[in-house]
C-alpha cells in the first residue's frame, strides 16, 4: 500500500508519510519535506498531455452548449454561452485545464499503484471531488482547503456595483456635453481600452503604428467592469480627455434600456446557475463538476456586463460610418460579444481581429472546436469570429487556422515589437531579468529563490505586470539583490544577459533582440509560452 502527498501552494511545508511508499506531486512553487518521497511532476509529460488532450476538450466544452439553449439562454441569434468565460477556455484565468491535465498525469503515473490514502493540501472542494472520482478507493486526507476561486455572493455583489457604476455614467453622460468628432472619412475604426491600453501620448500599445492618420479609435472606459475598474470620477477626466484626442467614447451611447436588459438576463441566468447545481460535469470518467461550476458562475456574471455593453456598440454602428473595425481580444467574450454585434447591425462590415498576445499549441484560447466558429450568422450553435484574423507570425497563423478561423493572414509588420529595432543590447553580465506574466508572479519568485539567494553577486530585477495584483513583492522585500523595477520594459531588455519568463510574450521580445531567456515550469502547470513550440 501507497499514498501520496497532493501539496498545491507556494510555502515550504513538512508532512511524514505513515507509509513505506509515498509519493508527492506539487501544484505551484512550494516544496514538501519530512520523508523519502517519489516525486511524481512531470513538467515535459504534463505539457504534452494538455496537447494531446486539448481538442477533446474543446469539443467538450462546446458541447455545454446544448445546456444553454435547452434552457432557452439565448438572445436573438445568439446563444449566451459563446460569451461565457467557460466557453472561451480562460486557462490563463481558471486552473480547470491545469487541474484536470495533473490527474491525468498522476492517473497514469499510479496506474499499477494500490493508493491506500491521499494527503490533498491546499486544493478547493471542486479538485477533491475530481481526485475522489479518479481514485474512488483511495481515502482522502484534506488539509488547508482552498477557497473557490469565485463565490457566488461576492460575484452578486460585484454585480450590483457595475450596474451602479452605469447607472451613474448615464447621469453623467446626460448633463456633460458630448464632443463630436467627425469620422466619415475613416478607413478604419480601432476598438480599444481606455486609457488601459494607451501610452501616454495617446497610442495603444498593441496597434501601434497601424493606426494611420486616415484611422481612429472607438474607445470604452466603464467596459465590462473587469478589464479596467472605473469609477466615475475616472470616467469623466477619461471621457474628455479621450474626445478630446477625437477619440469616439462607446459609453456616450449607453441607454437605460441596457441596464434593463442586463437585469432581465441576469435573473434569468442566476435561475439557471442555481438549477443547474446537481448537473455532473464529466471529462474523461473524471468528474470536474466543481471545477466547471466556478467557472459558470464568473461566466454569469461576466455575460450579465457583456449585456450593458452590446446596446451601447450597437448604437455606436449604427450612428457612425464604419468600414472596418479592428479589435482584440476576438478569442474572450468581449472580442465574442463585439463579433456578434458588429455583423448583426451591419453585414457589410469588414471584422479584423488583431492577434494582442501570445499563441501556443498549449494555450486553449485560441482554439475551437470543429465547426465551433462561424463567420455569418444564426450564431445559436456557432461562435461568431471575425472575418478575417491578423496573426503575428507564421506560427501563430497556423494555429488559427488550425482552430478554424478563416482568412487568417501574416502582420507585416509586428507592430508592438518595433521598439525591439531601436535597441542595442548590452547584455550586461551579472544583470539578469524576472518577467511575470499577469498572474504568476508569486510563483515565478517561490521557483527563484533558492537561484537568487545561490548568487549574492547578480542583481535580479523584477518588472511586476502592470495590471497584476503585486502585492506579493512584500514577501519577497528582504533580499538584497532582489530589485522591483519600475523602468520600461525596452531599457531592461537593452541591459540585462538572461530573462526569465513562464509564457509572458518579454521572452519572445528578449529572444528577437538574442538575449539569453530561461523558461521556468512552475510543478503542475501547464506552460503555455510559444517558445516551447519552437526551442531552437
Amino acid at each position: 500500500m501507497a499514498e501520496l502527498i497532493l501539496y498545491r501552494g507556494s510555502k515550504r511545508i513538512t508532512i511524514t508519510p505513515t507509509s513505506a511508499t509515498c509519493y508527492h506531486y506539487t501544484m505551484g512553487s512550494g516544496t514538501v519535506e519530512g520523508g523519502e518521497f517519489f516525486n511524481l511532476n512531470d513538467g515535459h509529460r504534463l505539457n504534452a498531455l494538455a496537447e494531446e488532450i486539448r481538442d477533446d476538450y474543446s469539443r467538450w466544452i462546446y458541447s455545454l452548449n446544448d445546456l444553454f439553449l435547452t434552457a432557452g439562454l439565448k438572445t436573438g441569434d445568439l446563444s449566451l454561452f459563446f460569451l461565457t468565460d467557460l466557453s472561451c477556455k480562460r486557462s490563463e484565468f481558471f486552473e480547470t485545464f491545469d487541474f484536470v491535465c495533473s490527474l491525468l498525469l498522476l492517473r497514469e503515473e499510479l496506474a499499477d499503484v494500490k493508493l491506500k490514502r491521499a494527503h490533498l493540501i491546499g486544493v478547493d472542494a471542486g479538485f477533491t471531488r475530481a481526485f475522489q472520482s479518479l481514485f474512488p478507493v483511495t481515502t482522502i486526507v484534506a488539509k488547508d482547503y482552498a477557497q473557490a476561486q469565485t463565490r457566488l455572493w461576492r460575484r452578486l455583489g460585484s454585480d450590483i456595483g457595475f450596474l451602479v457604476r452605469t447607472i451613474g455614467v448615464l447621469f453623467v453622460n446626460a448633463v456633460m456635453k458630448k464632443n463630436v468628432a467627425n469620422h466619415q472619412d475613416v478607413e478604419r475604426t480601432f476598438f480599444s481600452i481606455y486609457p488601459q491600453m494607451f501610452s501616454t501620448e495617446g497610442i495603444d500599445t498593441k496597434y501601434g503604428d497601424f493606426v494611420s492618420k486616415r484611422n481612429n479609435y472607438v474607445v470604452s472606459i466603464l467596459t465590462d467592469g473587469m478589464h479596467q475598474k472605473t469609477s466615475l470620477v475616472d470616467y469623466v477626466r477619461w471621457c474628455r480627455e479621450a474626445e478630446n484626442r477625437g477619440f469616439g467614447v462607446l459609453d456616450r451611447y449607453l441607454a437605460v434600456f441596457d441596464v434593463a436588459f442586463s437585469l432581465y438576463w441576469a435573473g434569468r441566468l442566476w435561475r439557471f446557475f442555481v438549477k443547474q447545481r446537481g448537473q455532473v460535469y464529466l471529462f474523461k470518467d473524471m468528474d470536474i463538476s466543481g471545477l466547471i461550476q466556478t467557472e459558470l458562475l464568473f461566466s454569469i456574471s461576466r455575460v450579465t456586463r457583456l449585456c450593458v455593453v452590446k446596446g451601447a456598440l450597437r448604437r455606436f454602428l449604427e450612428n457612425n460610418l464604419v468600414r472596418e473595425l479592428v479589435y482584440y481580444p476576438c478569442e474572450y467574450p468581449l472580442g465574442r460579444m463585439i463579433s456578434w454585434v458588429a455583423k448583426s447591425t451591419d453585414p457589410s462590415l469588414l471584422r479584423t481581429g488583431f492577434q494582442m498576445g501570445i499563441a501556443s499549441r498549449r494555450r486553449l484560447e485560441q482554439f475551437l472546436a470543429p465547426g465551433e466558429g462561424e463567420l455569418n450568422p444564426p450564431f445559436l450553435k456557432h461562435a461568431p469570429i471575425p472575418d478575417r484574423i491578423l496573426a503575428e507570425d507564421e506560427a501563430a497563423a497556423t494555429i488559427y487556422r488550425y482552430a478554424g478561423y478563416q482568412n487568417v493572414e501574416v502582420m507585416d509588420t509586428i507592430y508592438r515589437y518595433l521598439y525591439l529595432e531601436q535597441l542595442n543590447p548590452q547584455k550586461r553580465l551579472g544583470w539578469e531579468l524576472i518577467a511575470p506574466g499577469l498572474h504568476d508572479g508569486a510563483m515565478m519568485l517561490a521557483q527563484l529563490t533558492s537561484e537568487i539567494t545561490a548568487h549574492p553577486n547578480t542583481t535580479y530585477l523584477i518588472k511586476p505586470h502592470p495590471r497584476a495584483d503585486n502585492s506579493y513583492l512584500a514577501r519577497w522585500s528582504m533580499m538584497d539583490n532582489l530589485k522591483v523595477s519600475t523602468q520600461p520594459i525596452a531599457e531592461l531588455l537593452a541591459v540585462v544577459s538572461n530573462v526569465f519568463v513562464t509564457y509572458s510574450s518579454v521572452g519572445v521580445e528578449a529572444k528577437r533582440l538574442g538575449v539569453a531567456v530561461t523558461v521556468i515550469n512552475v510543478p503542475g502547470r501547464v506552460n503555455t509560452s510559444p517558445l516551447l513550440d519552437c526551442p531552437g
